[in-house]
Order: structure tokens, then C-alpha cells, then sequence
């Protein structure tokens, strides 16, 4: 599996609408199947890896307050 980083917009959360979701997926329409909501993607970077497991999400990083 890889690690997906999916860069992109949530216009549901107006504090911290930019986020990069962090996702484990054999495939990118994979991993942005598991994106909640709305969640615009505009950017994608792969990580390629032999992961074993199961897919899913590991999180998201916002953009850091100034």
C-alpha cells in the first residue's frame, strides 16, 4: 500500500479550511474515497512503500496559525 498526502479544501470547517489529509490506500481513488464530506482535493503526492495492513485514514495537517 501507499501513503497518500490529498492537499485541499474542506468548506465545511471555516477555521481551518486547508488541510492535507494523510491516507493509507492501494490506490488514489482509493484513498480519496475515504476523504469525509465535501473535501476538494487539488493536490496529490504518493509515497510509494510496502505497507501491510489495512487502509484508512491517519489524519490531516492544517496550515499553521500566524
Amino acid at each position: 500500500m501507499e501513503i497518500f498526502f490529498l492537499k485541499g479544501n474542506d468548506p465545511s470547517d471555516t477555521a481551518t479550511p486547508e488541510k492535507t489529509w494523510i491516507v493509507v490506500a492501494e490506490r488514489e481513488i482509493d484513498a480519496r474515497k475515504l476523504l469525509p464530506g465535501n473535501f476538494e482535493v487539488y493536490e496529490v503526492e504518493v509515497r510509494t512503500g510496502d505497507l501491510g495492513g489495512m487502509p484508512g485514514l491517519i489524519g490531516w495537517m492544517g496550515l499553521p496559525k500566524t
